[in-house]
C-alpha cells in the first residue's frame, strides 16, 4: 500500500499512488493504467510485488474510478482525448520524461493513445505491455463497432434503470461470453464494478464513441497502432477468437510486437494470474 496523492486540474483531480521497488534492478521508471470501473491500486496490487523491472511505478485512477472525480463532485460523460490529457498533466507535474507503460482495457487504450501523441510531439515510442487493450479487440471497425454496442446497452441500462447489477451482467456477458462462471468470482467481479457504476459506464461510453469515430476514420487507429513500436499483447485463452486472431496478427506483422495468450483466462487477466503475467512482464522489459 502506498499514500494517495491528488492532482487539480481544470476539470479533474486525479488521484494516484507512486510505488518505490528498493530492490528493483534499474532505476526505470513505469506507469500502469488501470481498466474501466477498477481503480488502479485494486487492479495492480497483486501483480506489483512480482514486478523487478522499475524503480518507480506510477498507479493513477482514472476520473470517474476510484479516487478520482470531476472538479464538481459529480460523475459526468468523458473521452478517451480527455482521459489521456489527464494522465498528460500527471506525467508533467511528476517530471516523468521516459517510462515505460503497462496498460489494462481501457488503460491499454489510453497508452496507445498518449503513446501516439507523443511520438506525434517528437518523444521515442513508449515500450508497453498491453493486456486486452480497449479498441484492438476486432481487426475489423465495424465488427468492433457492433460488438461495442453490448457495452452501450450495458451502459444504458447502469444510467436509464438503476439497475447496477443487471448492467455488470451485460457488460461480463459481452466482454467474457465464455468465462467459467465460478459464483465468487462472479460476485467479486460485480462487486469491484459496482463501486462507482456511473464513472464505470461514462468510460465504457468513452471507449465506444471513440470506437465509432475510428470506423469512419480508420487511418486514425493505424496510426495510434504503428507508433507503437514495442508492444507486448496479452490475451485470455477463454476470450474471443477475433480478439486472437487479430492479436496474433499484429504480432506477425508489425516488428517489435509480441502476442501472450494466458490459459484459463478471459478479460480479467490481472485479477487470474498476476504472478505469471509479471514473469511475462519482466522478460519483456528486462530484454533489450
Amino acid at each position: 500500500m502506498s499514500d494517495v496523492h491528488f492532482l487539480s486540474l481544470i476539470n479533474s483531480r486525479i488521484a494516484y499512488r507512486l510505488y518505490e521497488n528498493k530492490e528493483a534492478t534499474s532505476e526505470r521508471h513505469c506507469l500502469l493504467l488501470h481498466g474501466a470501473g477498477v481503480a488502479g491500486e485494486i487492479t495492480y496490487s497483486p501483480i506489483l510485488p512480482y514486478f523487478k523491472a522499475w524503480r518507480w511505478m506510477l498507479v493513477p485512477d482514472i476520473k470517474g474510478m476510484g479516487e478520482s472525480f470531476h472538479l464538481h463532485g459529480k460523475e459526468a460523460p468523458v473521452t478517451i482525448s480527455e482521459l489521456t490529457h489527464d494522465m498528460e498533466a500527471l506525467l508533467a507535474h511528476l517530471n516523468w520524461q521516459d517510462f515505460d507503460l503497462v496498460g489494462y482495457s481501457l488503460g491499454g487504450l489510453i497508452g496507445l493513445n498518449l503513446n501516439h501523441r507523443r511520438v506525434m510531439s517528437g518523444h521515442m515510442p513508449l515500450k508497453m505491455a498491453l493486456m486486452e487493450p480497449a479498441s484492438l479487440d476486432r481487426e475489423n471497425l465495424d465488427a468492433l463497432t457492433e460488438v461495442r454496442q453490448k457495452y452501450r446497452q450495458a451502459s444504458n441500462i447502469i444510467r436509464d434503470t438503476g439497475d447496477v447489477e443487471l448492467g455488470v451482467a451485460h457488460f461480463m456477458d459481452g466482454v467474457s461470453p465464455n468465462r467459467r462462471k465460478h459464483p465468487v468470482a462472479e460476485a467479486t467481479t460485480q462487486s469491484r464494478l459496482a463501486h462507482r457504476p456511473h464513472g464505470f459506464s461514462y468510460a465504457l461510453d468513452a471507449v465506444t464513441n471513440h470506437v465509432e469515430v475510428l470506423a469512419q476514420a480508420p487511418e486514425h487507429r493505424d496510426a495510434m497502432i504503428r507508433s507503437a513500436k514495442e508492444v507486448l499483447l496479452f490475451s485470455g485463452e477463454l476470450s474471443s477468437e477475433h480478439l486472437k486472431t487479430h492479436y496474433q496478427k499484429l504480432a506477425e506483422q508489425l516488428e517489435g510486437w509480441q502476442h501472450k495468450v494466458m490459459s484459463a483466462c478471459d478479460h480479467s487477466l490481472p485479477f487470474q494470474k498476476p504472478r505469471q503475467i509479471a514473469k511475462f512482464i519482466n522478460q519483456w522489459f528486462d530484454a533489450n
